[in-house]
């Protein structure tokens, strides 16, 4: 009995602070003109849509006590100076949620201030934006533990207003927003001398017109930026004692410069070389998508070439034909890349004939593609201007076709780097690059005709190669540079197919669905000799070099005397996270 009654008492204890909590609610239509203050432990104040707070010469919103929350989807509004938004007095634990606005009109009204209390959670998805000198968006005065996050705005516009503060230990600053400053001495994000361990990850924009983005006053401080970071302003660290350890995300090109002390320690994931107090980087993955860019050229081209294969519809000894083709490719993260989409379309043209009891073409073409990486930090225009022979012959239930394309190819590159020393954050680099590639393949199918639907099976080889010349960069500060490269692909490939065909006079259609997969294998090109600020740079394009994949399709061919239509279209997946879709459709006149 005597142990039930102390484990009562204490649970009783630790809900004291919490059983005469409160909750304020300022609905629409509601506007305070006075202080709100949230008095006790627990207390909580929600500013709904349509509610306001509008005070001058005092404080909107006052927390006095540990565990309290404040939630603001309305609109706050303070004149006169030090009139802050938001005043955290001293609480541990208070929890601070901004969807909706804070502005302030007045020298030292910050947005949101907490003072000395721990574990503070500040949350930012709306706007906070102040006009006066000494009046910041967000500050952490002594608190440790905080984390802070910005997905919204935080803006100001006068002498030593900055973004955000720290001046606590153990810190965590998110932001993938904006924070924009544009007097002098007007940090984006400022961390103080006493603050210990700051950690600031970015994804979003900093920006400061006349100051430093970002500053690093403190020992210890850890800068993590991840895609989408843009940094427009110097970013020191004022500490002659400390250094800054650097944290770079895959798929973000960099050029960071640093005044003052330099870097600590240094976890970046991609290829990167530091000159000084500048780390320049450089994102595989858009060399790495050359290689799909490689494939899906001689696979849209060469999937339908074979327009008569095992067919009911015999055309005349001569024809001519045209065709449009295009395909898509999707390609999410992998560990060493991040995604990409490619996609091109085009056209080809023909003359084919009777010949030795099969049918040869000769045919031209063009198509013109893109490339982008996800987070747009590359991206390509891609033309290309081909030519080839083709040939195909039936004989006892099996089919026999040999292709050969080869074209000129101009890749026009640009390359987007966050660099903080230039107007706008990013910095533009231009290649453009010239090159040929060659693809030849064998196709050998065999139909069984005693096994009942007919099924067909068919293997293909086929070989892939890019021929690029040097990669040499223009326009930015950190101009990026490759020696010529040659992409080698050998696909092997293996379908499953049912035809089904039917005649009616001079008219006949065959319609062909299939199934099967393929393995596609690199061969050469895979290593990446280069050089970036005048630094050797070598590494591997990423992505993987080896796959295999299931694909689904169907052909389908109709004719109409001499008039004939065809159709191919296919969807493939493969082992390295990337779905596929191809086609072709055309029409010939056969005489």
């Amino acid at each position: 009995m005597k142990k039930i009654t102390v484990t009562l008492c204490a649970t009783l204890s630790l809900l004291t602070p919490f059983l005469g909590a409160t909750t304020t609610v300022i609905g629409p239509g509601q506007t305070e003109t006075n202080t709100v203050t949230v008095a006790n432990a627990g207390d909580e104040l929600i500013i709904e849509e349509g509610g306001a707070v509008t005070t001058t010469n005092e404080d909107a919103v006052s927390m006095n006590a540990d565990n309290q929350k404040t939630t603001n989807d309305g609109a706050i509004s303070t004149t006169g100076a030090s009139a802050r938004g938001i005043l955290n007095n001293g609480g541990s634990n208070a929890v601070i949620t901004n969807s909706g606005s804070i502005s302030t009109t007045g020298s030292g009204a910050s947005g949101i201030l907490t003072i000395v209390g721990d574990n503070v959670v500040i949350t930012n998805s709306g706007s906070i934006s102040t006009t006066e000198s000494n009046a910041y968006g967000i500050v952490n005065d002594s608190g440790a533990f905080a984390v802070i996050t910005n997905s919204g705005s935080i803006s100001t516009t006068n002498l030593t207003a900055h973004g955000i503060v720290n001046d606590g230990d153990n810190v965590v600053i998110t932001n993938s927003g904006s924070i924009s400053t544009t007097e002098s001495n007007a940090y984006g994000i400022f961390i103080n001398f006493n603050s210990d361990n700051a950690h600031v990850i970015n994804s979003g924009t900093i920006y400061s017109a006349l100051s430093n983005a970002l500053d690093f006053q403190g020992s210890t401080p850890t800068l993590t930026l991840l895609r989408g970071s843009n940094i427009q302003g110097p970013v020191k660290v004022s500490n002659s004692a400390a250094s800054l350890a650097l944290n770079v995300e895959k798929g973000l090109n960099l050029a960071l410069t640093l005044t003052g002390n330099n870097f600590g320690t240094l976890g970046i994931s991609l290829p990167f070389v530091q000159v000084g107090s500048t780390i320049a980087t450089v994102d595989p993955t858009g060399l790495a998508m050359q290689a799909d860019v490689a494939a899906d050229l001689s696979d849209t081209i060469l999937d339908g070439i074979y327009r008569h294969r095992l067919s009911c519809c015999t055309p005349c000894d001569c024809g001519v034909w045209a065709q449009a083709i295009g395909s898509y490719r999707k390609r999410s993260e992998g560990h060493d890349i991040v995604g990409f989409d490619n996609w091109q379309g085009g056209f080809l043209v023909g003359y084919e004939r009777l010949i030795c009891e099969g049918r040869a073409s000769l045919f031209g073409g063009a198509t013109f593609g893109k490339a982008e990486v996800d987070e747009t930090t590359a991206r390509a225009d891609i033309n290309s201007y081909v030519g080839g022979l083709s040939y195909e012959t039936c004989f006892c239930n099996s089919f026999l076709g040999l292709a050969i394309v080869a074209g000129y190819v101009d890749w026009d590159n640009e390359r987007f780097i966050m660099n903080n020393q230039v107007a706008g954050g990013i910095d533009k680099a231009h290649a453009d690059i010239d090159g040929f590639f060659i693809t030849p393949e064998a196709t050998l199918a065999h139909q069984f005709a005693s096994l009942w639907c007919h099924p067909s099976l068919s293997f293909t080889l086929r070989y892939a190669g890019l021929f690029l010349g040097d990669y040499n960069e223009k326009g930015s500060q950190t101009n990026f540079s490759a020696k010529d490269r040659d992409i080698g692909l050998i696909t092997t490939r293996l379908e499953a197919a049912v035809p089904y065909s039917r005649e009616c006079g001079i008219c006949c259609w065959s319609l062909e669905p299939y199934i099967g997969g393929f393995g596609r294998y690199q061969v050469n090109g895979n290593r990446i000799k280069g050089e970036l600020l005048a630094q050797p740079l070598n590494f591997d394009q990423g992505g993987a070099k080896n796959l295999a994949a299931l694909l689904i399709g169907f052909r389908g061919i109709q004719s109409y005397g001499c008039l004939n239509l065809s159709l191919n279209v296919e969807a493939s997946f493969d082992t390295g996270c990337s779905s596929r879709i191809l086609g072709e459709g055309g029409l010939g006149w056969n005489f």
